[in-house]
């Protein structure tokens, strides 16, 4: 049987990769205690990320674009990992310790041709930076955070070319959308009348946004034995819009206190009278990034990998929303009456807590084995830098140094075409890896909530790709 054109294998390959890949994203829990933990590919996560200067995997749209002009033919991959972590907030002295550890899932898709030699083209979708923390029911740190999360979504567009020998040069477009969710409490009370006993009534915070990206990558082969490589990535601000919702502890409505008009109004009904949903708005910026890579070769069978990334964390701005009836009316049927019977005044136009986030930096090295004509054995060890400062760190986002160790095999070899079984015109590329990661103690600074916090995570993944 003769095999297809081209351009039909291509198709068929697009169509796989939406078939396969696509229709998983929309429920696919995508969490990590910070923003920026994960490696979106399974060989680059088991090098510890150091992947900026070797990029020979299609997953090099998103490390360094560039080193897709050296990756001949048609090329499909997906990365799928798969985490579980324990984050813990610990009262000093006391012992008393909380415990948040979602399960996590993440994947990525990236697909890749090149029509002619020296001129690539690629397409990725992946979610580079999110956030997940669900802490126990009536925890110490509820009136700042009990459950947050963050999801990120990255569609990348990339063009690299191969202008001089060993030379390659990439720019790439994102199109990028972010999904917040926050919860917390709002401690509810009456000038006036004390209530029997506290009420805290659940804030909701639900918003969503979109916004557009830059990309660069360069990858320079210097001689058989070095290569090295660097990748910048604009910031990308997005306005936020969405709605703040409010519920109320059942109990409320069990106990009452004098109504302005005569008798007396349960404390549910005020509440529902008081708390009123808006419609909210915020600005979040990814940061800038900057990641240099160089790739050393001392021994055809051995690859040494080394990368250092700048994260520009300090324009992220503040996890702040806004109601879009700030400095107006917030509550219409709570009027004055009330205001001035309970002593109180509708002030939930403004909520978010300060992230002091800062600029950090990433170590990540790794090295690679080449075990046989088609298999490799790789190790790598990352170093994150915190990104807040003792004096911000809160259950919402604590972010405390991490050390990452990471092992992990390939396979990348023949397969036996599905149109033709007696000939191999395709390859399979096959990764699998494991992570362990363990936090520093971190203290907090915060006011009241001057707890230390730790984390430990494994990580397993696994990346499955098909070169023709």
């Amino acid at each position: 049987m003769r095999t297809p054109p081209r351009t039909s294998r291509f198709a068929f390959l697009l169509a796989l990769w939406i078939a396969l890949g696509l229709p998983l994203v929309p429920w696919a829990p995508l969490r990590a205690e910070d923003f920026a933990f994960y490696e979106l590919g399974a060989r680059a996560a088991a090098l510890g990320g150091a992947f900026t200067g070797k990029a020979d995997d299609i997953s090099a749209i998103f490390y360094n674009p560039a080193g897709l002009a050296f990756l001949g033919g048609m090329r499909l991959k997906t990365n799928l990992t798969f985490s579980a972590r324990k984050m813990n907030a610990t009262w000093p002295g006391t012992g008393l310790t909380f415990h948040t550890g979602p399960p996590e899932l993440k994947e990525s898709q990236f697909l890749a041709w090149r029509p002619v030699r020296g001129i690539s083209i690629g397409l990725g979708y992946y979610s580079p930076y999110s956030f997940d923390s669900r802490w126990p029911y009536a925890w110490s740190g509820e009136d700042v955070s009990a459950a947050a999360k963050l999801n990120s979504r990255t569609f990348r567009s990339v063009v690299a070319v191969e202008p001089l020998k060993g030379l390659a040069l990439s720019a790439a477009l994102d199109l990028v959308s972010i999904s917040v969710k926050w919860e917390h409490k709002l401690p509810f009370e009456l000038g006036t009348y004390p209530l029997p006993r506290e009420t805290k009534v659940t804030s909701l915070h639900q918003l969503s946004g979109r916004g557009v990206g830059f990309a660069a990558g360069v990858l320079w082969k210097v001689f058989s034995g070095l290569q090295v490589g660097a990748r910048y990535q604009t910031s990308v601000a997005i306005d936020l819009a969405g709605q703040n919702t409010f519920s109320f502890p059942q109990i409320a409505s069990y106990y009452s206190v004098p109504d302005p008009f005569g008798s007396f109004r349960d404390v549910g009904q005020l509440l529902d009278m008081f708390y009123v949903p808006q419609a909210v708005t915020g600005r979040m910026t990814l940061p800038r990034e900057i990641a240099f890579g160089v790739v050393l070769t001392p021994v055809h069978n051995l690859s040494l990998c080394l990368d250092v990334q700048w994260d520009k964390w300090s324009e992220f701005g503040q996890w702040v929303f806004r109601s879009g009836n700030e400095g107006g009316d917030l509550s219409p049927d709570f009027t004055s009456e009330y205001r001035d019977f309970y002593g109180i005044v509708p002030d939930y136009g403004t909520q978010g807590p300060d992230l002091a986030v800062k600029d950090s930096r990433k170590l990540k090295s790794g090295l690679e084995y080449r075990a046989g004509k088609w298999l490799f054995l790789r190790a790598g060890f990352a170093r994150y830098e915190s990104s807040v400062e003792a004096a911000g760190r809160t259950p919402l986002y604590p972010d405390p140094d991490l050390n990452i160790y990471s092992f992990g095999g390939g396979y990348e070899g023949p397969l036996f075409s599905i149109w033709d079984a007696d000939k191999p015109i395709s390859q399979l590329s096959f990764d699998l890896f494991v992570r362990y990661a363990s936090a520093d103690a971190a203290a907090s600074a915060l006011p009241g909530l001057e707890m230390t916090y730790s984390a430990k995570r494994w990580i397993a993944g696994v990346g499955v790709g098909f070169m023709f």
